[in-house]
């Protein structure tokens, strides 16, 4: 049976309610519509969900389950980030 390349994700933490929120959904929704055949997530943390995850900061944004940034990043500069994931998810 052949299986075809990895899923690629990208993953947003935010704290639930922080004014980031809308600023990081706002960014997941043109992520998604710019790169289709990335499955994207947003999560909402509370404080001691973002502590017990390890995060030091939020908005966290992970991909392929590595954390690359914290804040909220320009998108032009993730959508650079997420294409370096496709060339290492594919290999």
């Amino acid at each position: 049976i052949g299986y075809g390349p990895a899923m690629k994700q990208l993953t947003f933490y935010v704290h639930d309610g922080c004014v980031s929120q809308q600023a990081i959904l706002l960014l997941a929704r043109e992520i998604q519509q710019a790169c289709p055949a990335w499955h994207i997530k947003t999560h909402p943390l509370l404080e001691h969900e973002a502590t017990a995850l390890g995060f030091h900061a939020l908005p966290a944004i992970a991909i392929n389950g590595r954390t690359v940034a914290a804040g909220t990043p320009n998108k032009d500069w993730l959508l650079n980030m997420m294409k370096g994931g496709e060339e290492t998810t594919d290999a």
